[in-house]
């Protein structure tokens, strides 16, 4: 796609973010995947997804600020909202922007690293600060005739379209890359240029969709408190099984369950029935051979993948040895590790050690490590106070998150970076302020 037609699709973006920044903003989960299309202004690289934000940005600034007050009076005001909003994460992100800014001139590479920093750094949490800005105002909007839509719905949207993708090339094979394309052992990518890019996608979703259905649910005559439309998130989190099952991501399968069951047993009404699910899960995977057999090799990391994975956890511990407090610097890693990669041309050198706490380490340092830490805990106290309802929908999120980063990179790419800093924001205002009661979600 030329730079001329993404121009175009950022100007409309953009006119449309002029005219109504809530209902762009809204749509951005379906614009996440399209960091794939990649172009060139003059010698700096771009994407359609990092014009898309800066049409989304410019928008929102001009928002309403012309009249009397005039461009610059108007601008400045709106960027004074957005702050009294972003006020309570101000030293969080601070922290979060130091520690990536800091490991720029740790990287060997700087210019990449400036590029990484604008990608994982600056743009996710402009946006954040957009959506804090924007959320206490009318935040729905009706499309002619179709029902209500917000952010959280379009976020079920998203992975309900990947899902029917997933099936379409599984089905044709359309669109599935080298090595993947092959039967047998196909593997859907979605947009995505690989299966795990897919997986790690849908899966902090399909968490975020089932622990809003769990939580939101009440007894007959109660009032539910669902921020998804129920009818959009019971397809988002199938759809989104089904997209694991289909990129055969076993980390994705894995993180998935731990959630969901994380999510029944959290809920008291649902307690008996997760239990139940995993003791008959067990019974059934432990009485059929193959499954068994499939299952204990995953588990005990005897898959070629996850042997691939020991050794290249190996080779990082021993990078971090020499480099314990900075790690690598960002994009560092593929060109640090090389003097401790030991295993020869048997393996290749990936860009990320596929482990959370080493990405982060690696990347970011201790430092960011210990920040990307704060940043869970702040995400899972709350703004105002700690409430078990809001504990009930976060903590799947986070555990699908974690469990998955065990063997793969669920932050340091151009979608995901957005999407982490999007599910907080859904999050931090579910639209139910009032206290809840421990026990009408958990303990005893």
């Amino acid at each position: 796609m030329t730079l001329a037609i993404l121009m175009i699709i950022a100007l409309a973006w953009g006119f449309w973010a002029w005219k109504q920044p809530a209902q762009a903003f809204a749509f951005l989960p379906l614009a996440l995947p399209t960091y794939v299309i990649r172009t060139n202004i003059g010698p700096l690289p771009t994407t359609m997804l990092e014009l898309i934000i800066g049409a989304t940005v410019i928008g929102w600034m001009l928002h309403k600020v012309r009249g009397q007050e005039g461009w610059i009076a108007g601008m400045t005001k709106r960027i004074k909202s957005g702050w009294e909003a972003f006020r309570p994460w101000k030293w969080i992100a601070g922290c979060w922007l130091l520690a990536g800014f800091i490991s720029i001139f740790v990287s060997p590479n700087h210019l990449a690293a400036i590029g990484l920093y604008r990608a994982y750094f600056i743009e996710p949490l402009l946006l954040f600060f957009i959506g804090l800005n924007i959320r206490d105002q009318k935040t729905t909007f009706k499309l002619t005739d179709l029902p209500t839509y917000r952010l959280t719905d379009f976020l079920a949207i998203a992975v309900i379209i990947l899902g029917l993708w997933s099936i379409v090339q599984m089905t044709t094979g359309w669109g599935i890359p080298d090595p993947w394309n092959f039967v047998p052992g196909r593997r859907a990518v979605g947009p995505f240029p690989f299966p795990n890019a897919l997986a790690l996608f849908v899966t902090p979703i399909a968490a975020f969709l089932f622990a809003d259905l769990i939580r939101g649910w009440k007894k007959k005559g109660e009032t539910c408190t669902w921020i998804v439309t129920p009818w959009l998130s019971i397809p988002g989190y199938l759809l989104s099984l089904v997209s694991i099952i289909l990129a055969a991501s076993d980390g994705g399968l894995i993180a998935l369950g731990a959630a969901s069951f994380f999510v029944l047993v959290f809920n008291r009404r649902t307690r008996l029935l997760g239990i139940s699910l995993a003791i008959l899960g067990t019974i059934f995977i432990a009485s059929i051979a193959p499954l068994r057999e499939r299952v204990t090799t995953v588990i005990m990391f005897r898959e070629w993948s996850s042997k691939v994975r020991i050794v290249m956890w190996q080779e990082t511990l021993m990078m971090l040895k020499d480099h314990k407090i900075m790690g690598a610097g960002l994009g560092g890693y593929p060109f640090v590790i090389r003097v401790y990669h030991r295993s020869g041309d048997w393996m290749e050198v990936f860009q990320y050690p596929h482990n959370v706490i080493l990405n982060l380490w690696s990347e970011i340092g201790l430092f960011g490590l210990f920040v990307f830490g704060w940043i869970l805990l702040k995400w899972t106290w709350g703004e105002n106070k700690f409430r078990w309802n809001h504990v009930a929908l976060v903590l799947p999120m986070i555990v699908a998150i974690l469990v998955h980063g065990l063997v793969d990179v669920p932050y340091f790419k151009n979608d995901l970076a957005i999407l982490f800093w999007l599910l907080i924001l859904v999050t931090m205002h579910d639209g139910n302020k009032s206290a809840e009661k421990p026990s009408d979600v958990l303990t005893s």
